[in-house]
C-alpha cells in the first residue's frame, strides 16, 4: 500500500504537534501526576496586585472574617428569611386557589 507524500508529512506535522502539546502540558502538570506537589500549589504570580495595594492588612483581615464565616454557615445564615418568605408564597397561593 502506497501513501502519498501529503499524507505522510501532514501525519508527521500532525503527531509533531500532538508531541509537543504533550511536552508542554507535562512541564506544567507533571509534578502533579508524579505528587511532588498539590495542584493547589501554584507558583507565585507576576502579575498578583499584592504589590501595588496600600490596605492589605484590612484586605486580608476582611478575607479571613469572611473565611471564618464560611466555615460555619449556621451562626450568620440568613436561610431563616427565605423560609418564611416561601411560606408566605405557599400561603399566597392556597389563598388564589380556593
Amino acid at each position: 500500500m502506497e501513501v502519498s507524500e501529503v499524507h505522510t508529512r501532514a501525519g508527521e506535522f500532525v503527531g509533531f504537534v500532538c508531541w509537543m502539546w504533550i511536552f508542554h502540558r507535562a512541564r506544567h502538570d507533571l509534578p502533579v501526576v508524579l505528587g511532588w506537589r498539590h495542584p493547589w500549589e501554584h507558583a507565585e504570580d507576576p502579575w498578583a496586585a499584592h504589590d501595588q495595594l496600600e490596605n492589605i492588612a484590612e484586605l486580608e483581615s476582611d478575607w479571613d472574617t469572611f473565611a471564618e464565616k464560611a466555615i460555619r454557615p449556621g451562626e450568620d445564615d440568613d436561610d431563616d428569611d427565605d423560609d418564611e418568605e416561601d411560606e408566605e408564597d405557599e400561603d399566597e397561593d392556597e389563598d388564589e386557589d380556593d
